[in-house]
């Protein structure tokens, strides 16, 4: 690489250190005001530093480098001409804050932040190990306001600062499946990076339940209680929705990363009971400990498995010891990290409803240990199936629900998901159509595959209703919402999309196929990151895009 491009490059790469920075803090309310403040002396200035590092450099760390590396996206904005020209440019002690903040703007305020605080203003920096470091200097009081500013230029508190941003999604079977926000926890750590949380339903207690993270294999004598059976005591059961239950001595749950994956902690909640039994514990085969669930009835004990240190794992078991009971009611696994911890957590065939099921202190105990910062709430589809269903009364349950969340986490942020476009499939109409026809009634003349005639697949009649009562109620609430129909098209887009070549939607013209959920989920993931970069947690979320 010439030195004239290694610096253009550099500079790029100085802008994403710009943004990183700028979204430490925001500044106080009196920002607007061309107050200067002091920059340290000595040392070799920010731009010097950065056009000194290699990407892939053993002397930085692995954050650092991820950073330099996905830095060279910003290759679309225009570089800094007196930084090219001059990286050993001295520029005075003070920075104008009413000028950085006016520079900041979608979509390359980074790029323009940086040519306006460095080329006019450009500060020296301390010797630093590396270029984030010294970027962190180069502005280390802007951080000593209390709040944060976003990359469009938003004031933003500082709710969850100095911690990952942690999201949660509960939904019904296309959350559960893990395509959907798979691909979503996918594309917004690409985007702000891997925050490496996840939580798990014990076992394999339906065969619509996975992880997109984790494969799962049992052995023994496993049983399963389910929220949604009215027969079971529902102080047994947690977030996850089920509780998986062994008998029977040397019965295995195993989970197993995906990619090869390594992770540095484990959670698992059992729960004890009279006569309860014991269980072990195992990372990567050697064992994390035992534990004893002979107690009181319901009561649950977490166990906290850790490998040796500076070690990590791949796959986390679960051993009975004996013949008497054990319970597992979930799973969480982590890593050290910054970015988004996506979470998801889905109950087939489920409406929002199933929430009022749980017990309010199981409840209000799970929310409070995952803190989540912002909760998807991703049901309507068996709303809209249920034809006699109160729509009164669902949004009611629905606003109960919400105000339940935000009483247990304060300042929690809520997006509600409207659900995708369906149709009721009959007969050959099962397979994907063609030749289709959206009639006023919302119903689609469609040509089957399977035989010459035509067959009607009618949107159900309460599907729409509930999209709409869903977006008021989000109004209502101040909650964000999201309509999953707009990505198909709109009405009929069921349809559309079982037409589309490849097909995007399944056979039974209500869930979709994996390239149907990644289209949808890369179009919620573009809904989301503007909200999270609205309110930044500090320099453990900044956008690399």
């Amino acid at each position: 690489m010439s030195a004239g491009r290694e610096i253009v490059v550099w500079t790029l790469v100085v802008a994403l250190g710009a943004l990183a920075t700028l979204q430490v803090r925001r500044f106080n309310s009196a920002f607007a005001v061309s107050k200067p403040y002091s920059q340290p002396r000595g040392g070799p200035n920010v731009a010097e530093l950065v056009a000194r590092a290699r990407i892939g450099s053993s002397s930085l760390g692995p954050e650092t480098q991820r950073a330099l590396s996905l830095a060279t996206r910003l290759t679309g904005a225009a570089p800094a001409p007196a930084i090219a020209r001059k990286a050993d440019y001295v520029a005075p002690r003070t920075v104008d804050k009413a000028l950085v903040i006016a520079s900041i703007s979608a979509p390359n305020g980074a790029a323009r932040a940086l040519r306006a605080a460095m080329e006019k203003h450009a500060p020296r920096a301390p010797r630093a190990a590396t270029a984030l470091a010294a970027l962190t200097a180069a502005t280390g009081s802007m951080r000593a306001s209390s709040g944060e500013i976003s990359a469009y230029g938003e004031l933003a508190p500082t709710w969850f600062s100095d911690r990952r941003l942690t999201i949660l999604q509960l939904g019904d079977s296309h959350t559960a499946a893990d395509f959907f926000s798979g691909r979503v926890r996918e594309r917004l750590q690409q985007a702000f990076g891997e925050g490496g949380d996840a939580f798990l339903a014990p076992g394999k207690p339906h065969v619509g339940v996975r992880s997109a993270l984790f494969s799962t294999d049992t052995a023994g004598d496993w049983s399963y209680e389910a929220l949604q059976r009215n027969s079971d005591d529902r102080k047994r059961l947690h977030l996850s929705g089920f509780t998986a239950v062994a008998r029977h001595a040397a019965s295995t749950m195993t989970l197993t990363a995906r990619n090869g994956r390594v992770y540095d902690h484990a959670d698992v909640s059992f729960l004890k009971q009279p006569g309860g039994g014991k269980a072990q514990v195992l990372l990567d085969g050697a064992s994390a400990g035992e534990v004893d669930l002979d107690g009181a009835a319901g009561a649950e004990v977490t166990f906290d498995a850790r490998p040796r240190v500076g070690q990590g794992f791949r796959e986390l078991q679960v051993r009975t010891l004996d013949g008497d009971p054990v319970a597992v009611t979930g799973v969480e696994v982590g890593r050290e990290g910054d970015g988004v911890s996506y979470l998801s957590i889905g109950y087939p065939g489920a409406t929002v409803q199933l929430l009022q099921r749980l017990d309010s202190g199981n409840f209000a105990v799970d929310i409070r240990r995952l803190e989540p910062d912002i909760i998807v709430l991703a049901f309507g589809t068996n709303e809209g199936f249920n034809d006699n269903l109160d729509l009164a009364g669902y949004v009611q349950q629905y606003e109960q629900i919400v105000r339940r969340l935000q009483a247990i986490r304060p300042g929690l942020k809520i997006v509600m998901v409207g659900p995708a476009d369906a149709a009721r499939p009959a007969g050959g109409c099962h397979a994907a159509g063609v030749g289709q026809r959206c009639t006023p009634s919302g119903e689609v003349q469609t040509a089957s595959i399977e035989s010459s005639g035509n067959c009607r697949l009618p949107i159900p009649p309460k599907l729409n209703a509930v999209r709409e009562a869903q977006r008021k109620l989000a109004g209502k609430l101040g909650a964000a919402f999201w309509d999953w129909s707009t990505v198909q098209g709109g009405v009929c887009g069921a349809q559309a999309w079982a037409a589309a070549n490849p097909p995007l939607m399944a056979h039974d013209y209500v869930h979709m196929t994996l390239e149907g959920y990644k289209q949808s989920a890369d179009r919620f993931a573009d809904f989301l990151i503007p909200l999270i970069e609205g309110r930044p947690a500090a320099t453990h979320v900044v956008s690399n895009n």
